[in-house]
């Protein structure tokens, strides 16, 4: 037994030494050898540089590996997760593009060539990619041949190929006698080296001397083996796979806006997810590593690369691939044939023909960039709408939206609301044009009028369906405020809190009057309440005086009277006021300091109460789906968003906020008497002429409109101390046709804040009556399945929207 330990002992030595003699015997028979002349000293160089490559693979890389998991660990995910995209799609399943960086990152962006330095963090360049669900098997076969094909092996066991180093100073020398001049040779760049080229924006150029290149190859070296000892930690390479199926670039469109992933990538080239990509497709794609399809036609030059790019890619990579690695003959045969086929021409964009035509119509100068780029595409088909679904998926994950979620479906059809959208802009410039000498000379309505001098007032028109999925959807302004306040959101965290809402809802809270008011069960549209600012005369009309008379129910609710329903709801009890309020997710004015408080009752009838647009629109619905008789089941919140597309399958929808079960608010008895006072504005008359509050609407009423079963609506202005200075203008209600199609809407112009006035003497009846009117006219084309007129003829593409920049109320 001692004799065997002492020969294993003896082997094992020898076996260490083994090195070290073949070191020895190199220096000493050629190095040094005075034999060889000045040959021995580009041998020694040789030796050198082979120790050199040597102690890189096997000694640097593993030990820089494991210092840098605890150095620079964290910060590489970061920079990584900065840049997966969020898909969007629209009701039809059509992928409309991917969210701006700007409302995709979460904690920098930088639209710059150059890392920025932040002082202890340095912000890279932005590139965004959909984040694969699953990497197809044969794209990261072909990309491991192609690319990196010593993986994990022994020849490259830590991120740095040994045979790319070694081949560094043969290309050099040949690279340089064909230029006639020092230019530093090429070595294969790992898949742990190209993360590193893409995540901080540090790719080879065509014009890059030997010092930058080197300069460039050193930090891929210095970083390439933290990478891959971050992505395959425990032998796991799932990560190292999920990077190269996100990050890779494969694909630009012709003068710039490259795609990086295979998701992406797949959408815009083929037209599909990366899950059905075919065989062929998949090895198209990974060939395109470091040689990117080029998109779209451009010069006659241009043209012919583009062509010979794609042929290469198809008739050399991608028919190498497979025929290394396909085994079956009948399925060879079939993918090189799809091979044959696709390289008959480059493909161009892929987009759904009535997206296509949208943006022809209504965004023509975004129409081409859009086809292939993501990102201007989604801008142009949802200008607003992608502001408002990133604010609700803040109100569910907060700023960690992004963690959670790769994609979400919309509930509206992106082409008709991009043409609901261009017939509300002219609108609003009509509605400008008229009342010009009422808006404040900061404001203005009109599209094409905002400058940096002169902002919009917020603009919102909504329409939801009985199921509370928004159908139609524009807002002018990048602050969502449809989804509330942005003081009402916390800096921290990114989640909504109502209880900070300070936005006042103006006479629409009369809504709740009626509702509280009905659900005593002791009143009807004839009841009569007293009224301390009633008129000599005409008590039937919206007339207003000094006197105290009593004054009908209807007449209050049509003519939006405050005193006698304040005197009404003060009976119903402060108790049931209050928890009607809270009940429907309305918040209370602040108390005073010695604890007192504006009464429930009145707050409700004067509009004190606070709410962020949306949940003035859920009230709407609220009394909608009591009214047709869909008030036992849950009513949410008007979404965007139907359906989520989670990063991890193991994740579910989350609970929709802020519930409310109609039937648990209205009482089954109260249903006539509410119909019937919130139908007052739209169809009350007063000596035989339409008298109320949306008189001008008066044709929307149900008795009166053709097809139409339901139309309730309330109207209100929102003031400061100064009854004339127009703060908001308010329309909340909802419709019912013959057919069964029934929708809640909220229509808002304004800027929610006291203390920002933007109009004199402007109400609901002048700047959201035209609003409404283009909406129902919309939404009846819907119901009916016509194609709304302002799809029917071309309109110009409006200017993009900028940044726009409570005590009383009235009708």
């Amino acid at each position: 037994m001692l004799v065997i330990f002492r020969v294993l002992l003896r082997a094992l030595e020898l076996l260490l030494l083994l090195p070290f003699r073949i070191l020895q015997l190199l220096l000493d028979r050629v190095a040094f050898n005075p034999r060889l002349g000045p040959l021995r000293h580009i041998a020694g160089a040789g030796i050198a540089y082979c120790a050199l490559a040597l102690l890189l693979v096997y000694v640097f890389a593993p030990v820089r590996g494991f210092i840098g998991h605890y150095t620079l660990g964290d910060r590489l995910h970061y920079d990584a997760e900065r840049w997966l995209a969020t898909a969007i799609y629209d009701v039809r399943g059509s992928f409309v593009g991917t969210f701006d960086p700007r409302l995709d990152s979460l904690r920098d962006v930088n639209y710059s060539s150059e890392a920025i330095d932040l002082g202890d963090y340095i912000a890279n360049p932005d590139h965004k990619s959909i984040p694969a669900r699953e990497v197809p098997e044969q794209y990261w076969q072909c990309l491991v041949y192609h690319e990196d094909r010593n993986l994990g092996g022994i020849l490259n066991p830590y991120g740095i190929d040994l045979p790319g180093v070694l081949k560094i100073p043969f290309s050099t020398v040949k690279r340089s006698i064909a230029s006639k001049r020092l230019s530093l040779g090429v070595g294969g760049s790992t898949l742990a080296m190209q993360f590193v080229r893409v995540i901080y924006k540090t790719p080879p150029g065509l014009h890059e001397g030997a010092f930058v290149k080197l300069k460039r190859k050193l930090g891929e070296w210095w970083l390439a083996p933290v990478v891959y000892r971050e992505l395959t930690e425990g032998g796991d390479n799932r990560a190292l796979k999920q990077w190269a199926a996100d990050h890779l670039w494969l694909a630009q469109r012709t003068g710039g806006s490259p795609l990086h992933g295979i998701e992406l990538t797949s959408r815009i080239v083929f037209g599909k997810e990366a899950a059905d990509l075919s065989v062929a497709q998949q090895y198209v794609l990974a060939s395109a590593v470091n040689r990117p399809i080029i998109l779209l036609e451009g010069s006659e030059r241009l043209n012919a690369v583009r062509l010979d790019r794609w042929r290469y890619l198809t008739e050399v990579r991608a028919r190498t691939c497979a025929e290394k690695l396909i085994k079956d003959e009948a399925q060879l045969k079939e993918v090189l044939f799809e091979l044959v086929t696709m390289a008959a021409g480059p493909p161009d964009p892929k987009i759904k023909p009535r997206l296509q035509e949208a943006l022809d119509k209504y965004a023509p100068g975004l129409a081409l960039p859009a086809q292939a780029n993501p990102v201007v595409r989604a801008n142009a088909l949802m200008p607003a709408a992608r502001y408002g679904i990133r604010e609700e998926m803040k109100e569910h994950y907060g700023f960690a939206w992004r963690d959670h979620v790769r994609g979400v479906t919309t509930t509206f059809d992106a082409a008709r609301n991009l043409a609901f959208a261009a017939t509300t802009r002219d609108k609003l410039s009509d509605i400008n044009a008229r009342y010009a000498d009422k808006i404040d000379s900061g404001y203005t309505l009109d599209p094409a009028q905002i400058s940096e001098d002169r902002h919009s007032p917020g603009v919102i028109v909504a329409a939801a369906n009985a199921n509370g999925q928004i159908v139609r959807y524009f807002e002018q302004g990048e602050n969502a405020a449809y989804f509330g306040s942005p003081f009402a959101r916390e800096t921290t965290t990114g989640f909504y809190d109502a209880a900070r809402e300070s936005r006042m809802v103006a006479s629409t809270g009369k809504i709740i009057a009626a509702i509280a008011i009905a659900n005593t069960l002791r009143d009807t549209p004839q009841s009569v309440y007293s009224d301390a600012h009633a008129p000599a005369q005409g008590l039937d009309t919206c007339a207003r005086g000094d006197q105290q008379h009593g004054r009908r129910a209807l007449t209050a609710f049509a003519c939006s009277l405050n005193d006698p329903l304040m005197t009404r709801t003060a009976q119903v009890g402060q108790a049931r006021m209050k928890r009607l309020i809270d009940q429907l997710g309305f918040t209370m004015p602040p108390t005073n300091a010695d604890g007192s408080g504006t009464p429930p009752s009145t707050a409700v009838v004067l509009g004190q109460v606070a709410a962020a647009p949306r949940r003035v629109h859920h009230l709407a619905g609220v009394v909608l789906a009591s009214l047709i008789g869909r008030g036992g089941s849950p009513l949410q919140q008007p979404t965007l968003i139907k359906q989520y597309d989670f990063t991890s399958t193991d994740e579910t929808a989350p609970d929709p906020r802020g519930r409310v079960i109609p039937d648990r608010v209205i009482r089954a008895g109260a249903r006539p008497l509410v119909r019937g006072l919130l139908q007052a504005p739209l169809c009350y008359e007063a000596g035989g002429k339409p008298t109320g509050t949306l008189k001008d609407l008066s044709h929307w009423c149900a008795n009166r409109h053709p097809g139409l079963k339901l139309h309730f609506a309330k109207t209100g202005t929102q003031v400061t101390e100064d009854v004339n200075a127009t703060v908001d203008a308010w329309i909340a209600g909802g419709l019912q046709f013959a057919n069964g199609a029934a929708y809640s809407y909220v229509v808002v112009v304004g800027t929610g804040s006291a203390r920002n006035p933007w109009a004199r003497s402007l109400h609901a009846a002048q700047v959201a009556v035209p609003l409404l009117e283009a909406l129902l006219t919309d939404l009846e084309a819907e119901a009916t399945g016509k194609k709304p007129a302002a799809m029917k003829a071309k309109t110009a593409a409006p200017p993009p929207a900028r940044k726009s920049g409570a005590k009383l109320s009235s009708n």
